[in-house]
């Protein structure tokens, strides 16, 4: 090799390397300051984001939304989507433009404004409506735990309301229809309010019945028809029906020959007008048993059920009928967590009820299915409410906070259930009795009859100039068994009485002699403990007698299979379908059985207490 030419080589290289050396350099300084920049840069982003952040969750607790400012924001994104498709293709919810030709079932919802309640725990709105559809937002994170996303479960009913719908908007759209159907046909209808405890039904039907008084009147008047109405308000608590328009007396169901189902002791309080309407209902209201729930501070935990008869003045005829049901709020396991034995047996109760009712309109879609009306005693007084000759409303209550996403999602699942079954329902139609039907055509209520239902809100019936006597409308005849049972009371105070005589002791009286109120609670709890006692063992033999009838079905179901040479996959599949229904029903038998004997274990041991401390006094 060339010593020149190395030499050469080697000079021309660090010629080179000292030339590029500076620029080089100079490059590696510029992409480290850009890269601090760029750090900066989003130092500073991250920073205002913190910022807005602070101030948009500050904005939303001024606003009543708290919550994850995250999940609050793609939700109203996905809003704000919503409404520009929305406002191009709005529905109204009658009148001109509406589809009101829903056959003989309405299946509305409803959702509520956030509460106090859920917004002092921070809870966020996570239900959008926009008729009639209604959506569910849950939020969820990714796999990695930090990534945000939501998925969204929409729902489509005959009417959807948000929270900025009015009361006299759900009136129009749900039970109007109902009142035009009794009045114009002499039909039957029923509306119910189901959903969680908490949800709003108790506010919604009392407003519906609100609504409902003034309007009754006026129609009759405006058609020149002359009934009489009369109102029945009770209560299913516990298994018992209550008279709640007197002094919540305990009543009999039973079903005659004839299939129609009948409450004995039930009496009908006459309403001549809206007013008398209106004060008979508060008084029935103030008589439901609520109780403090892990849901709801004042939960009902009854069904109300609410009877409009229209009658012939001249013989009492029935020429309609509208039955106003408030069903109780249904509960999961974890909400009965702090309940003690009673609560958790009316929880149980309720839900049984609930189910039974499920299970009954489950049945409707199904040609020749048994209904189970008697699973309870809510389903055999709604039994009428799915022939094909009248017409129901039911209108679901969701709650919109984010912690009852799973209560919400059940109630709506519920109700598209039931939607369901509107198709099987209305295909088989009767003729209708009385006059030609003058329900709502499109063209909507009258601008008057608006007017009226605008001004029914202001009625207030609680003033003290609005109170109504039931007493004196009605002639409350005591019941044999009642009777009995305080003669029984009074002869054991009186025993107490003597044995005190007889010892010739001077201490007062009221240390040897059960006081008034320790006499009611004694004859109270004889009282449940004897019509439980009944309960129990009425239902015990109507849950044999049904799975007497399930045992023949299912006898026959086996020897059908055994006939055929070899089973079909078809016929495989049927068995299968038909066996699971049969568990169905024994296992909604057996629950309604087991919640009936709970409550009876409850009322033997307070009868006991009280039993022990009647025997302290004889003693002393």
């Amino acid at each position: 090799m060339n010593p020149n030419v190395s030499s050469s080589s080697t000079n021309n290289r660090r010629k080179t390397i000292s030339v590029s050396g500076p620029a080089k350099y100079d490059q590696t300084r510029k992409r480290i300051e850009r890269m601090e920049e760029e750090r900066n840069e989003r130092r500073r982003e991250t920073e205002q984001k913190k910022a807005a952040r602070k101030v948009e969750q500050a904005k939303l607790l001024a606003a009543g939304n708290p919550g994850d400012v995250d999940f609050i924001g793609m939700v109203q994104e996905w809003r704000d989507e919503q409404a520009k498709m929305h406002n191009n293709h709005k529905q109204p919810h009658y009148g001109p433009g509406s589809t009101d030709n829903h056959g003989n079932i309405i299946v509305a919802v409803r959702k509520r404004p956030m509460s106090n309640k859920e917004i002092q725990k921070k809870d966020h709105d996570s239900i959008s409506c926009f008729h009639p559809k209604i959506w569910v937002h849950s939020a969820k994170y990714k796999v990695d735990g930090i990534t945000k996303y939501l998925t969204h479960s929409g729902f489509q009913f005959d009417h959807a309301f948000g929270e900025d719908s009015t009361t006299d908007e759900i009136y129009m759209a749900t039970t109007m229809p109902l009142l035009d159907h009794v009045v114009s046909t002499q039909g039957r209808a029923t509306c119910f309010c189901y959903g969680m405890t908490g949800s709003g039904k108790t506010y919604t039907m009392s407003a519906i019945q609100q609504i409902l008084a003034h309007d009754l009147y006026e129609e009759l008047r405006e058609q020149g028809i002359q009934v009489e109405v009369t109102l029945a308000f009770f209560e299913l608590y516990g298994g018992f029906v209550q008279d709640l328009l007197h002094d919540r007396k305990r009543c009999k169901l039973l079903e005659d020959g004839k299939g129609e189902v009948n409450i004995t002791g039930l009496q009908e309080v006459p309403a001549r007008s809206a007013e008398d309407f209106l004060r008979i209902v508060s008084a029935g209201h103030s008589q439901r048993t609520t109780h403090t729930t892990e849901a709801n501070d004042s939960s009902s935990r009854s069904h109300a059920i609410c009877q409009v008869f229209l009658r012939d003045p001249s013989n009492g005829d029935l020429k309609g009928k509208l039955t106003l049901v408030d069903l109780a709020g249904s509960e999961r396991g974890s909400d009965t967590k702090s309940h003690n034995s009673l609560r958790r047996a009316e929880s149980a109760e309720i839900n049984t009820s609930l189910l039974s009712l499920k299970e009954c309109i489950r049945a409707l879609g199904q040609k020749n299915a048994h209904v189970p009306y008697r699973g309870s005693k809510l389903t055999l007084i709604l039994k009428d409410c799915f022939s094909p000759d009248s017409k129901t409303t039911m209108i679901a209550t969701v709650s919109p906070g984010a912690s009852a996403t799973d209560h919400s999602l059940n109630t709506l699942r519920y109700a598209d259930r039931i939607k369901e079954q509107r198709i099987s329902s209305s295909s088989n139609k009767r003729s209708t009795r009385g006059p030609a039907s003058r329900t709502c055509t499109s063209s909507g209520p009258s601008r008057q009859r608006i007017s009226r239902i605008l001004s029914a809100l202001e009625w207030n019936p609680n003033s003290s100039e609005n109170q109504f006597d039931i007493q004196k409308a009605t002639r409350v005849e005591e019941d044999a068994d009642e009777k009995y049972i305080a003669e029984s009371v009074s002869t054991l105070s009186g025993e107490i009485s003597d044995l005190d005589d007889d010892e010739g002791t001077d201490r007062p009286i009221k240390e040897t002699k059960p006081t008034e109120r320790e006499e009611s609670e004694a004859l109270r709890a004889a009282r449940e403990l004897f019509d439980v006692e009944e309960e129990l063992r009425d239902e015990h033999f109507a849950c044999l007698q049904d799975m007497a009838e399930m045992l023949q079905e299912e006898f026959k179901m086996i020897q059908d299979m055994e006939a055929m040479a070899q089973a079909s996959d078809d016929a495989m599949d049927n068995y299968a379908i038909k066996l699971a229904e049969y568990l169905d029903r024994k296992e909604l038998l057996i629950r309604s059985v087991q919640a009936k004997f709970d409550i009876v274990k409850h009322h033997r041991e307070m009868n006991q207490s009280f039993t022990r401390d009647m025997e302290a006094f004889v003693q002393t």
